[in-house]
C-alpha cells in the first residue's frame, strides 16, 4: 500500500510539474502578445505625432512665405510654366562681360 501511495503522490508531482510548464509556456506567450501590441501602439503614436509635426511645419512655412510675400506654392503649381524667354541684358552688364573676356 505504501508503494502505491508514493507512486500516487509521484503522480500528482508531475501532473503539477506539466501544468506548471504549460502555465509558464501560457505566460511566456501572452507577454509576448503584450510586448507586440505596446511595440504597435507606440509605433502608431509615433506616426501621428510625426504626421502632425510634419502639417505643423508645412503651415509654418506656409505662413511665412506669405508673410515674407511668396506667392504659395499650390498657386505656382496651378499656374500653367511659361517658358522662360532671355531679356535683354542692361547695358552694364553687357560691358562688364565684355571686359570679363
Amino acid at each position: 500500500m505504501r508503494k502505491s501511495m508514493q507512486m500516487g503522490v509521484l503522480g500528482l508531482v508531475l501532473i503539477g510539474l506539466v501544468g506548471c510548464e504549460a502555465a509558464e509556456q501560457s505566460a511566456q506567450k501572452l507577454a509576448e502578445k503584450a510586448e507586440q501590441a505596446v511595440v504597435d501602439v507606440a509605433r502608431e503614436a509615433v506616426d501621428e505625432t510625426v504626421k502632425e509635426l510634419n502639417k505643423q511645419v508645412d503651415d509654418v512655412q506656409q505662413s511665412t512665405s506669405e508673410w515674407l510675400g511668396k506667392p504659395a506654392e499650390d498657386s505656382e503649381q496651378a499656374e500653367p510654366q511659361q517658358p522662360e524667354q532671355p531679356q535683354a541684358e542692361p547695358a552694364e552688364e553687357a560691358a562688364a562681360k565684355s571686359i570679363e573676356t
